[in-house]
């Protein structure tokens, strides 16, 4: 079934269910039509009895004897095709009229029985009803019987109709749902020509969707997708051009200074320590670079799993703090904490870390010198909320939220300071955490980021 059509296997399933629907329907109404005729014989059969009991009592009121008053009623009655047969108290035969069938096969299944059943005879199947009457004393037994030979005839004749009607009506509904699948896909065909021939750049998509059913809600999944991949792909060719940019610069000085340290046979001690000390500070920026660089390649495959333990954030914003504080200190800013003592948290303390170092050497780095940077830890009933404000120029409208992109160094004189890559780290551990970090106020006096971690990331 594997290699048919969509609409084939939508036709076979639809013809399949059909079939299963047309025999379940057609054995009820053969079920049905049994009952039904059942019931009309037995009302015909009551009718016969009821009949026949009145002419027996006009008859035993004529003082006629049982026997003689049986035989009178059954030669008045007009039940013609309809067994008939008056038995006295012990079973004797007083009068029958059997039209052709021996009254032995009707009582075949031994002494008489009140009631009505279903009896098979050589001459096919019968309905029989047997019944006491007692009219002035005399006791007897009224037997009335019913061919079931047109019951079975009209069967016969329905289960015909319908062994023929059914074929028809499975070939007319398999082309009409063939028709129907070919119409119902034919959409889903043109989007996916459509699709094969968009290209992985540009703006093309399936365009706006024309109907508000599911075809619609596919074309806009659909758009939304292709929208999605240009990005990431987009993304993914300017973080390679960006990291190519940013390893070319470290690489071409640590080659460049080991080519000019090589090109002479003898140098001073001097000189081969000032190439080293070089080759050194662009190393740990290329490793620098590289690692974060790892970190963010981790956090977009997933792979980058959060270690979350108990910890108080307020010890970790103090050990952040003194740990920029002594290269602060080199430019004469000051690096102060504040806010609450003793809030718990629970978190990835290896990267809680990481994000406030960035943080703060991010806002050491745009301070000017003699400035000050300041940390704050606000628990809230939410969240606990951690700012970051430094004094320096601020950072335009525009470029609030474009800073937290890859490799966007906003001041081009800083950008052996770093990559570019600090803040979408902090961005990215902060959303790990269930947080967010935002730009919560910029101008000339400065700028204030915040860190927001949800309540329930706190310890209990």
């Amino acid at each position: 079934m594997s290699t048919l059509s969509l609409r084939a296997r939508l036709t076979l399933w639809y013809v399949l269910t059909l079939v299963l629907v047309l025999a379940f329907f057609a054995v009820g109404i053969l079920i049905v039509q049994q009952r039904i005729g059942i019931q009309r014989i037995d009302r015909e059969l009551a009718e016969t009895d009821a009949q026949l009991t009145n002419m027996l009592r006009e008859e035993l009121r004529e003082l006629d004897g049982p026997q003689l008053a049986a035989e009178e009623s059954l030669k008045v009655l007009a039940s013609a095709g309809r067994p008939i047969a008056v038995l006295d108290g012990g079973g004797a035969v007083l009068a029958a009229r059997l039209d052709g069938v021996k009254l032995g096969e009707i009582l075949a299944e031994g002494p008489v029985r009140p009631g009505v059943r279903t009896i098979q005879t050589a001459a096919g199947r019968w309905r029989v009803q047997v019944r006491r009457e007692t009219t002035d004393g005399v006791a007897m037994e009224l037997v009335v019987a019913s061919s079931l030979a047109d019951l079975a005839r009209e069967q016969r004749e329905v289960r015909e109709a319908i062994l023929i009607g059914i074929p028809i009506a499975l070939l007319i509904a398999g082309a009409g749902g063939l028709w129907l699948a070919s119409i119902g896909l034919r959409p889903i065909a043109i989007m996916a020509r459509r699709a094969a021939s968009i290209p992985p750049t540009g703006m093309e998509d399936l365009g706006a969707p024309i109907r508000d059913d599911e075809l619609g809600q596919l074309t806009r999944a659909f758009n939304g997708l292709v929208a999605r991949l240009r990005s990431a792909l987009q993304m993914q060719r300017q973080f390679m051009a960006d990291a190519s940019h940013e390893l070319r610069s470290p690489v071409s000085v640590i080659r460049t200074t080991a080519e000019v340290a090589l090109n002479r046979e003898h140098r001073d001690e001097s000189e081969y320590r000032e190439a080293l000390a070089m080759t050194g500070a662009q190393s740990r920026r290329l490793s620098a670079l590289v690692d974060d660089m790892l970190v963010l390649a981790r956090a977009d495959a997933g792979g980058y799993p959060l270690r979350p333990v108990d910890l108080y954030l307020d010890d970790v914003v103090d050990d952040c703090r003194r740990a920029v504080s002594v290269l602060a200190a080199e430019r004469h800013i000051t690096v102060a904490s504040s806010g609450s003592t003793e809030v718990p948290l629970r978190g990835d303390e290896e990267l809680l870390r990481r994000l406030l170092v960035n943080l703060l050497q991010n806002a050491v780095q745009h301070t000017p010198p003699g400035g000050a940077v300041s940390v704050d830890v606000t628990p809230e009933r939410s969240n606990v909320n951690i700012r970051v404000t430094d004094t320096g120029s601020g950072i335009a409208d525009g470029d609030r939220t474009r800073i937290f992109e890859r490799f966007v160094q906003l001041d081009s004189s800083r950008r052996s300071a770093g990559a570019g890559l600090g803040l979408t780290i902090a961005k990215w551990i902060a959303e790990a955490h269930g947080g967010s970090l935002t730009v919560e106020s910029s101008g000339p006096q400065g700028s204030t980021f915040c860190v927001s971690l949800p309540a329930a990331a706190r310890a209990v």
